[in-house]
């Protein structure tokens, strides 16, 4: 009981810190694509803790997001969600997704470019 309280507590930590997209990035996309970008960092600030601000990992534990395509995003997220893949941490995260949620992450971390290569 007192880990999963620790956990909640650093992801509510990490999330707090997490900013929005920079205005540069912003500054390239429609409309529509600026507004799904706000709506998805705020509804992707529990990512942040393990995928990194703006889906950039700092772990090699944990995946960078950003960039992936959405397609594979939103699958990922459903199986979590559903039971058929698992994973100690994704799997409760995912169970209280709606399919709205995972649409909505899916479309911000495709949106956002991928880590750079070396």
């Amino acid at each position: 009981m007192r880990c999963g309280l620790l956990l909640g507590a650093v992801l509510g930590l990490a999330a707090c810190g997490k900013p929005a997209p920079e205005p540069e990035l912003t500054a390239r996309f429609t409309p529509e694509q600026q507004q799904l970008l706000q709506q998805g960092s705020l509804r992707a600030r529990s990512c942040a803790a393990c995928h990194g601000a703006n889906g950039i990992s700092r772990q090699a534990l944990y995946p960078s997001l950003a960039g992936l395509p959405e397609a594979q995003l939103a699958e990922a997220l459903q199986q979590y969600r559903d039971g058929s893949r698992k994973h100690a941490l994704m799997s409760p995260q995912a169970r209280g997704l709606t399919d709205d949620d995972i649409t909505l992450l899916a479309a911000y971390y495709a949106l956002l470019p991928g880590p750079s290569q070396p």
